[in-house]
């Protein structure tokens, strides 16, 4: 597993009030952007709410440092919460990192800018949102700003969170096994937190969890193992049958 979900990005380039003076955006109600996607990165913030609908593991990215995602997909098969209709099932999460799109961060010389996919088919100079007015971004542009803030400093958050359950010991590697058409598939290079680590930690290090609310980050990520399930009954009608 990598640093999963930056593919969907096409054309990338900064916002700019005099170039896109006169850009509009629809809302993204078509989801075909993200169907191949099969992870995607998520912050200690959504937890409680992306446990019930997709499995959050942990991984070690490039630059060795462990990050959390939510799993959309098994092998051989889509991002099963993308239905037919190109549209996200009802009533399942959707990753902020995936609601953010089409904008992305972009660092530049010495702040933050705001990017947006180009490529996106929702732009146009006639209907929807209006990013600009005037010269100065719109209430709807400073709402993307703050929520891009927000989810920054989340992830900055869950970063430090996941290391503290390392640092403990809580970790352990595991494996999905996934069967397609008589071959074994195997979803690796993936880490969970040990329910026998966590049930014999000491008072001192349960307390410290409890206070940086990693307590609650452990025990979502442990719950939301059981929608393996879920990937699997959902990729059956695309992918045929598999087994965990």
């Amino acid at each position: 597993m990598t640093l999963g979900g930056l593919g969907l990005y096409h054309d990338v380039a900064p916002l700019d009030s005099e170039r896109d003076a006169d850009l509009r955006l629809q809302p993204v109600q078509d989801f075909a952007f993200a169907r191949e996607l099969k992870d995607c990165v998520i912050t200690a913030d959504e937890f409680a709410a992306a446990c019930h609908s997709q499995p959050i593991v942990f991984a070690r990215g490039g630059d060795g440092k462990l990050f959390a995602a939510a799993v959309l997909a098994l092998p051989e098969s889509h991002n099963v919460f993308v239905d037919e209709s190109r549209r996200w099932r009802d009533g399942e999460y959707i990753p902020a990192f995936i609601r953010r799109y089409p904008f992305v961060p972009i660092m530049g010389e010495d702040k933050l800018m705001l990017g947006i996919d180009r490529s996106y088919a929702g732009l146009s100079t006639e209907g929807g949102e209006r990013l600009f007015e005037n010269g100065q971004p719109t209430a709807f542009t400073q709402n993307v700003l703050r929520f891009m803030a927000e989810f920054q400093s989340a992830w900055d958050r869950t970063l430090g969170l996941v290391k503290a359950l390392d640092t403990l010991g809580l970790l352990e590697p595991f494996q999905v096994m996934a069967r397609h058409e008589q071959r074994q598939q195997v979803l690796g290079g993936l880490l969970r937190v040990s329910e026998a680590r966590f049930n014999a930690l000491k008072d001192k290090d349960s307390l410290r969890l409890i206070r940086n609310s990693g307590l609650k980050l452990a025990v979502a990520q442990m719950l939301s193992l059981a929608q393996f399930e879920k990937l699997d009954r959902y990729a059956r009608p695309v992918a045929g049958e598999r087994e965990i």
